[in-house]
C-alpha cells in the first residue's frame, strides 16, 4: 500500500475505523423548506463514502432559536430523511457522525449569544441583510439549550448515525461561550475559564445521560482565535482540548477562526486558505494539541489536498486522522484514489464552492468539476454515433471537450498553436504563490497523455486544415486574445502583455515597471516580478484593485501581499501616454504624474475571438465555440463548455 499510515485502522471510543481519511463537514446550499434533508445529499454522500473513513455532515441544528435554515434535528420529525442521510454514508462503507450546531450571534434573523456586544463578529461583511446585535442568553435558555443538544443527539442515534460532532468553533454559539473576547458574562457561565467551559462540558455530560456513555461524540474547536478584545492562542487551545478530553469525547476536531468571517482568511492560521496561500494552514495547530494529550485522537484540517502529505501528517505524529473537505468536492473519489494510486483531480482553492453557498445561497459548484451536486449525472454514456472531433485549442476548454468526446467513444484530434497544451493556465501557474496551478495544468496534460486524443502542437487550425481534415465535428476552443488599450506608446517594444510576462518573469530583473491593469492577473504579475528585484507599479482606473473579483477573501490575501511587497498603487487613475522610459498617469482629478518605467506590462483583460472562430465554423456543418473565444470567463466555465459540448456531440 503507497500510503501506510493514512490507511492504517484506528478506534474512536469502541468505533473502528478503516483508516485516517475524515471528509470535513461541508454545505452544499442545498435545503428544503421544512428542514428536512435535501435529496441532493443523498448521492453526494455516497460517493465521496467510497473508501473514506468518515463522515461529518454539515451543520444540523437541534434548536428552534435562530432563523437560518439549514438541517433540523430539533423534532423527531426529522428522523426518517436523518436515517437516509446515514444511509447514505453507510452503503459504501464509511462511518458518519451529524453535527451539531447553533449559529448564534452570527445568525443574521434572530441571533442569541452569550453576550450582546458590538464587535465585527456580528456584524454583516456580506451585504446579505440587516445584522443586528444579538440578544443574550438568560439561564433558563441555557439550559434549555443544553437539553436540545442531547435531543438532537438523541435523534442522530436513532436515525442510525455512529455518532455525532459537537460543533463548538469559528463564530458560532459554543465557541462564543468559550471565547473571553465573545464572553462577558458574570454568571455560572463567563468570567473563569472553567465557568467559560461550563456549556459545552454540560451539552456533552447530557448527551453521554441520553444516548448512552459509549455514544461517540466528537468535538470540533477553535484551537486558536484572532479576536478583539480577546482571543484563544495556542495555550488556551490545549487548555480547551484537554478540559473536553476529560469528558470522554472520542475525537479534537481543531480550527482556527480570524476577527470574523470575512476576514479568516488573513488570521494566523486560516482554516480555509485561498489560493494565495499554503496548504495545510491549521496543522501546527493539531500538532501541538498532539504534544499535550495523548489519550484522544486529534483531527488536522486546513486545506489538506495531497493524499501524500496526508500521510505524512498522520505518520510524523501531527495528527491521527486528517480532514479533506474541498479536494472531496473537486474530486469525489479522492480517498478511493489515494488508495489506489488513481489521478486525482486537483482542488485549487479557488473558493467557488463557499461563494456560492455563503454568498450568493446558491447550490454549491466547482471550479474543476461541474457534476458537484449532480452526482447522478456525471456517469458518462458512449456516443450512439461515433464521430471525427477536431478541437481546436488546447486550453481548458479544448482539453476537457477532446476527453471527454474521447471517452464516449469519438475519434478526436487536437491542435494547438502553442508548443504545449494548457492556454491560459500555462501562465497562470507561474506565479509561484498560486500552489495549485502547477497541479492543474499537469493535470489537464496528463488526461490528454492517457487518453486515446491525438495532439499536435505547433500547428494553427486554419480554414484550409479543416477542409483536409474533414471532420464531422468541430469544436472550436482558441481561447481570447490580450486586449490592448488604445494609449499613445502602446506599440512601443517595451510594451508587453501579461500573460507573456509571467512566462518569462525569470528574466526581468532590477526593472522599474508599470503594470496597467489591477484586476487579478495585474495583481498577481506585480508580486511576482518585484519578487524578482523589480520596482513595480500598478495603475487601475477603477476605484479599488480586483473589482470584478467576486470572491473577496483573494482580494484581502492579494491586498496584504501587495502592501507587503511594497508594490505602488495607483487607483482611480490612467494611463495617458507611454515614453521611452517612463508613463504618464492621469488620476481622477486630472493630475498628471510620470512615472519611471522601461518595462509596461499590460493587463486589461481578454476579447473573445468570434470573428476568428466564426470564419473557421464556415469549413464544417457541425461546429461548436465553447470558452474564452466566446467571452472570456474562468476555468470554471470553460470546464463546464467543455463537458457540456463533448456530451452533446
Amino acid at each position: 500500500m503507497q500510503y501506510e499510515s493514512l490507511f492504517k485502522t484506528i478506534k474512536l471510543g469502541t468505533l473502528e475505523l478503516r483508516n485516517r481519511i475524515v471528509f470535513a463537514p461541508i454545505g452544499i446550499g442545498a435545503y428544503n423548506d421544512d428542514e428536512t434533508v435535501n435529496e441532493r445529499y443523498f448521492p453526494f454522500i455516497r460517493e465521496r463514502a467510497k473508501e473514506t473513513a468518515l463522515i461529518i455532515t454539515q451543520g444540523s441544528r437541534p434548536s428552534s432559536i435562530g432563523g437560518i435554515k439549514i438541517i433540523g434535528c430539533y423534532d423527531d420529525r426529522f428522523i426518517p430523511s436523518l436515517r437516509r442521510f446515514a444511509e447514505s454514508a453507510h452503503v459504501n462503507g464509511a462511518k458518519i457522525f451529524l453535527q451539531l450546531v447553533v449559529i448564534g450571534g452570527n445568525d443574521p434573523l434572530g441571533g442569541y449569544a452569550p453576550s450582546a456586544l458590538d464587535i465585527p463578529l456580528y456584524q454583516d461583511k456580506w451585504g446579505r441583510g440587516d445584522m443586528h446585535l444579538p440578544k443574550e442568553l438568560q439561564i433558563h435558555q441555557i439550559k434549555e439549550l443544553v437539553e436540545e443538544f442531547a435531543q438532537g443527539a438523541r435523534r442522530a442515534k436513532e436515525a442510525g448515525f455512529d455518532g455525532v460532532e459537537v460543533h463548538a468553533a469559528y463564530g458560532y454559539l459554543i465557541s462564543e461561550f468559550i471565547c473571553p473576547g465573545t464572553n462577558h458574562r458574570t454568571d455560572e457561565y463567563g468570567g473563569s475559564f472553567e465557568k467559560r467551559m461550563r456549556f459545552p462540558v454540560e451539552i456533552i455530560r447530557r448527551i453521554k445521560e441520553v444516548c448512552s456513555n459509549d455514544f461517540p461524540i466528537g468535538f470540533k474547536f477553535n484551537a486558536h482565535m484572532d479576536i478583539r478584545p480577546e482571543g484563544i492562542d495556542e495555550e488556551m487551545g490545549v487548555m480547551i482540548a484537554q478540559r473536553v478530553a476529560q469528558e470522554g469525547v472520542v475525537y479534537l476536531h481543531a480550527v482556527a477562526m480570524g476577527e470574523d468571517v470575512m476576514y479568516m482568511q488573513l488570521a494566523k492560521y486560516p482554516s480555509m486558505p485561498t489560493m494565495y496561500q499554503p496548504r495545510n494552514t491549521t496543522v501546527s495547530l493539531s500538532a501541538n494539541l498532539k504534544a499535550h494529550i495523548k489519550n484522544v485522537p486529534i483531527i488536522a484540517a486546513g486545506g489538506i489536498l495531497k493524499p501524500d502529505e496526508a500521510d505524512a501528517i498522520v505518520g510524523e505524529g501531527k495528527a491521527d486522522l486528517v480532514a479533506v473537505g474541498r479536494a472531496l468536492l473537486a474530486d469525489p473519489l479522492w480517498s478511493a484514489k489515494a488508495r489506489e494510486g488513481g489521478r486525482i483531480t486537483p482542488c485549487i482553492k479557488c473558493l467557488v464552492c463557499h461563494h456560492e453557498v455563503v454568498k450568493m445561497a446558491n447550490i454549491a459548484a466547482c471550479t474543476v468539476n461541474p457534476y458537484l451536486v449532480r452526482e447522478p449525472q456525471a456517469q458518462l454514456l458512449k456516443a450512439n454515433k461515433l464521430k471525427r472531433v477536431l478541437v481546436a485549442g488546447g486550453g481548458p476548454a479544448g482539453i476537457t471537450a477532446a476527453v471527454v468526446a474521447s471517452r464516449r467513444g469519438h475519434e478526436v484530434t487536437l491542435y494547438d498553436r502553442l508548443d504545449n497544451l494548457g492556454g491560459q493556465i500555462i501562465a497562470g501557474s507561474k506565479p509561484e504563490f498560486k500552489y495549485e496551478f502547477p497541479d492543474l495544468l499537469q493535470y489537464f496534460r496528463d488526461e490528454i497523455k492517457d487518453s486515446s486524443v491525438r495532439v499536435r502542437l505547433n500547428t494553427e487550425v486554419t480554414g484550409e486544415l479543416i477542409k483536409k481534415e474533414s471532420p464531422d465535428v468541430l469544436i472550436v476552443a482558441i481561447g481570447g486574445s490580450s486586449r490592448m488599450p488604445d494609449i499613445p506608446g502602446i506599440d512601443r517594444n517595451t510594451v508587453i502583455t501579461a500573460p507573456e510576462c509571467l512566462k518569462r518573469a525569470d528574466e526581468v530583473k532590477k526593472r522599474d515597471v508599470v503594470v496597467i491593469g489591477g484586476g487579478d492577473v495585474g495583481c498577481e504579475t506585480a508580486v511576482v516580478l518585484v519578487r524578482r528585484g523589480n520596482s513595480v507599479s500598478i495603475v487601475e482606473e477603477l476605484g479599488e484593485l480586483m473589482a470584478l473579483e467576486d470572491i473577496k477573501y483573494h482580494t484581502l490575501v492579494m491586498e496584504r501581499m501587495l502592501k507587503q511587497e511594497e508594490v505602488h498603487v495607483y487607483t482611480g487613475s490612467r494611463v495617458t501616454e507611454i515614453k521611452e522610459k517612463s508613463v504618464v498617469v492621469k488620476n481622477a482629478d486630472g493630475i498628471s504624474t510620470e512615472l519611471s518605467a522601461d518595462l509596461v506590462v499590460v493587463s486589461i483583460g481578454l476579447s473573445p475571438q468570434k470573428d476568428k472562430a466564426g470564419q473557421l465554423q464556415k469549413y464544417c456543418q457541425e461546429s461548436y465555440v465553447i470558452g474564452d473565444a466566446v467571452e472570456p470567463h474562468r476555468i470554471r466555465e470553460a470546464v463546464y463548455e467543455g463537458d457540456r459540448v463533448a456530451r452533446m456531440i
